[in-house]
């Protein structure tokens, strides 16, 4: 879901073609969000929507401005199971522009 004042620059989809992530444009950066731990949906997931919006997990953020000093994986839960994104891959896909980053 996004707030007032921010653009959705990549969406990150699994295999099976699951919500994952999202990167977004913020005043600060570049910032990814996802959700995680059990029954993390991703946000346009409604698999359970039926049932209201509590017990699917927990949001993440996280600037995409890693360094040598910070994790380079990003942690985010689709049905599927948990994922460990890379913050680098996800900056070289905004360099190339991608809108959409699909997992193997």
């Amino acid at each position: 879901m996004t707030t007032p004042g921010e653009q959705v620059l990549l969406r990150v989809r699994c295999g099976r073609g699951h919500h994952v992530a999202t990167v977004f444009e913020t005043l600060v950066g570049p910032v990814f969000r996802s959700t995680v731990g059990p029954r993390a949906h991703g946000d346009r997931d409604f698999a359970d929507a039926a049932h209201g919006a509590h017990g699917h997990g927990t949001r993440f953020a996280d600037l995409l401005s890693a360094d040598e000093f910070t994790d380079d994986g990003l942690p985010a839960t689709c049905e599927c199971g948990p994922h460990i994104l890379s913050c680098t891959l996800l900056r070289q896909a905004l360099e190339r522009g991608e809108r959409t980053v699909h997992l193997g």
